[in-house]
């Protein structure tokens, strides 16, 4: 009878599917789990990491305050659906809860356009206000 030997698996690679890169890592999944975040925290901290220009290093605290905040917009979205009297809910509704998250750039544009239409009067008055003190005799001098 052959005596059978066994070769001793690879250690997995960090990384590699379903590896964690790290402990710590490992650990946040753990801590994820217990504070029963509304989302998969890997994916978010992807989503946040694929939209910066310069590379970060993401504090923890980080991590788990974009979670909880896109549980809450969700978690509102979702109260503001429930409002409309229909069983059935189409994406006309979820663009309606959706439209005041949507429409934060587009009000930032407005405050910065008004701004400026409000810097330009600021100067156009000030001009003024220079001309009419030219224009009048100081309080100081009388005319005879």
């Amino acid at each position: 009878m052959a005596e059978e030997t066994t070769v001793p698996e690879p250690a997995p690679q960090p990384g590699a599917e379903g590896v964690p890169e790290t402990v710590e890592e490992e650990v946040g999944e753990e801590e994820e789990a217990a504070l029963k975040l509304p989302f998969p925290n890997a994916r978010v901290v992807k989503i946040i990491r694929e939209n910066l220009k310069n590379p970060h290093q993401l504090k923890k605290e980080v991590k788990l305050q974009a979670n909880i905040l896109l549980g809450e917009i969700l978690k509102d979205m979702a109260l503001s659906m429930d409002a409309e009297p229909y069983n059935s809910l189409s994406v006309e509704h979820f663009n309606k809860a959706s439209r005041k998250y949507r429409e934060i750039a587009l009000n930032q544009k407005r405050i910065r356009r008004i701004k400026k239409v409000l810097e330009k009067q600021r100067a156009e008055l000030d001009e003024i206000v220079t001309e009419i003190e030219l224009e009048m005799p100081s309080e100081g001098t009388t005319t005879v």
